[in-house]
């Protein structure tokens, strides 16, 4: 069974519009691909209910990510005009949802929309916003966020619930964001978590990105332990199994049975 198959032209714009994308739905081609394989699960235990018929449900980070930009790549009826911002000097899609530079020279990406302009106009410094016309903010909000550093900007836009984010390099962003493993998420540490692991089974200093993408309003996600190298339950599985351990030493020499897949943590 094709997921793409199994939605509607509605459900593909959905998908990629920005209030969706600005609540985290589908911040991710990783995540977009396990919410794409769950409604896939859903669509074929459905069509068994309704018609009996059993069938397999697949898709794949390429699937997915070309079903993300269908919107921009086919016509359809009733679909709005192909103005797609295209061009070197484009800085965004609109006005509230672009790159602006701030006071130290670094830029912001504002992700807000027409119903955020009342909690924009709120905040100090970008008063008049709400009543300037389109196609006059822009410049209303490039002079704005030239008087305070992108920092600031962040703490007075994230206060009131409109989307800003600075623009940085990764190296930066985990050297800020990484922490000691202290088996959390790291959901409530903003957009990104890191965490270092100095006993990782690989017996190298690890650093991996935390389980944060998925953030559930009910329920509760868990991290996980780094898996440990293949093999290495090998003995402690087979004497649950009350394998005698003369025994598993001879499959051992004999090669039947391994304490290790190889030398390395992941084979290369």
């Amino acid at each position: 069974m094709s997921i793409t198959n199994s939605l509607s032209q509605t459900d593909i714009l959905n998908i990629s519009d920005p209030v969706n994308v600005r609540n985290g739905l589908t911040g991710y081609i990783d995540v977009m691909c396990g919410f794409g394989a769950a409604l896939g699960v859903a669509a074929a235990l459905y069509q068994k209910r309704l018609t009996g018929r059993v069938d397999r449900a697949r898709t794949s980070l390429s699937a997915l990510s070309g079903l993300a930009q269908m919107p921009f790549c086919y016509d359809y009826q009733g679909r709005a005009a192909f103005d797609e911002p295209a061009g070197r000097e484009v800085k965004g899609n609109g006005e509230l949802n672009r790159f602006y530079r701030t006071s130290e020279g670094d830029y912001l990406l504002l992700c807000a929309m027409e119903e955020d302009l009342p909690k924009l106009d709120a905040v100090d410094g970008l008063q008049g916003v709400m009543s300037a016309m389109p196609g006059e903010r822009a410049a209303l909000l490039e002079a704005a966020f030239l008087k305070l550093p992108v920092e600031e900007w962040c703490r007075k836009l994230h206060a009131v619930d409109v989307g800003v984010a600075p623009c940085d390099n990764i190296e930066s962003i985990r050297a800020r964001m990484t922490r000691e493993a202290d088996g959390t998420t790291g959901i409530d540490r903003g957009s990104y978590s890191f965490s270092t692991y100095r006993d990782h089974p690989s017996g190298h200093v690890v650093t991996q990105l935390d389980p944060y993408a998925v953030r559930p309003t009910a329920g509760k996600v868990y991290p996980l332990r780094p898996a440990e190298k293949f093999g290495s339950s090998t003995r402690e599985i087979l004497s649950e199994l009350q394998y005698p351990q003369g025994h598993i030493d001879e499959m051992c020499e004999a090669g039947a049975i391994s304490e290790s897949w190889s030398k390395e943590y992941l084979p290369s």
